[in-house]
């Protein structure tokens, strides 16, 4: 999940939709190259987290998963469950962007009925909506995610029970007759409250380089640079969500699968110490990228001052 904020962080700026320039919630960016390096850190994570209840996972520990998997399964042991996936993140993609283009056939018929023609034209153009249109793709961003998160549920699962046998068709249908089909969404609202605050926190983090930086000649690329850097810290206090959100995944009655724990059971096994060693880590190379840009500014006025 850290390498996808700071991807995103160095992404180039989405497209604004909304009301003070803020992204458009159904926008989608390029697939990235970056998605196949991230996943088998993913997948690691997965059974750091669920085989070893969290209390070991370690940047040290990751790696040596990692290097034990290729080893013994070679590529493909790195990349199980990785079809689903990708074809989780394609369905979401695809869904964001069929429904983005009917909404803005209906803003755009919308503002035309009502005589706007300039609103109507930058509605074409995409560069502006009305507030209550904005609330709407929110929601129905988060309504496609929910959707779309039983294809997500089957991959995780998939990871933890890649020796068994079974292909996926076999394991959903087995899921849903031993547990309904409500199993499928297991972890869905841990998992939905992990990207709004990620998304609250990158809004955040972006509006408060703006801020800090309003009036001062920073360039694009040092703020690019804080806001990889930033992310990198923020995503430490969204991680713990996340990690719940996996393990309710995986959590079953079923053979093969986690055993079902109390919340604070599983919050407690949690890599705290972990967490907070990268808290420091990250937050000293925030603090680093900050001063090393003040003393940039501080030379760039000293030489304006002396021409």
């Amino acid at each position: 999940s850290r390498l996808g904020s700071i991807c995103r962080a160095m992404a180039p700026p989405e497209r604004c939709d909304a009301p003070s320039g803020l992204p458009n919630p159904l926008a989608v960016s390029y697939p990235s190259p970056m998605l196949m390096v991230q996943y088998p850190l993913f997948a690691t994570n997965v059974k750091l987290l669920c085989l070893k209840d969290g209390r070991s996972s370690s940047f040290t520990q990751t790696l040596s998963s990692i290097r034990l998997s290729f080893r013994t399964e070679g590529i493909p042991g790195l990349y199980h469950g990785v079809h689903l996936w990708l074809l989780h993140q394609g369905a979401r993609d695809f869904f964001r962007i069929v429904v983005d283009r009917c909404m803005r056939l209906i803003d755009r018929q919308l503002s035309g009925n009502c005589g706007q023609a300039a609103l109507g034209n930058d509605v074409a153009e995409g560069r502006v909506v009305t507030k209550s249109s904005y609330r709407t793709r929110m929601v129905t961003k988060y309504v496609i995610d929910a959707l779309c998160y039983p294809i997500l549920f089957a991959s995780t699962r998939g990871i933890v029970l890649r020796g068994d046998g079974c292909s996926t068709w076999e394991r959903v249908c087995n899921w849903c007759r031993e547990e309904g089909m409500l199993t499928l969404f297991g972890g869905l609202t841990a998992w939905l409250v992990s990207a709004a605050l990620d998304e609250a926190m990158d809004m955040a983090l972006t509006q408060c380089i703006e801020d800090c930086t309003d009036g001062a000649d920073v360039e694009l690329t040092d703020k690019l640079l804080l806001k990889a850097a930033g992310s990198s810290v923020v995503s430490i206090f969204t991680a713990p969500v996340l990690h719940v959100g996996v393990i309710a995944r995986v959590q079953s009655k079923l053979p093969g699968l986690l055993e079902p724990r109390p919340l604070l059971t599983t919050v407690k096994s949690l890599p705290w110490r972990g967490s907070f060693y990268q808290l420091v880590l990250f937050g000293g190379i925030l603090a680093l990228n900050i001063r090393l840009i003040q003393w940039k500014l501080e030379v760039q006025a000293e030489e304006e001052e002396a021409e």
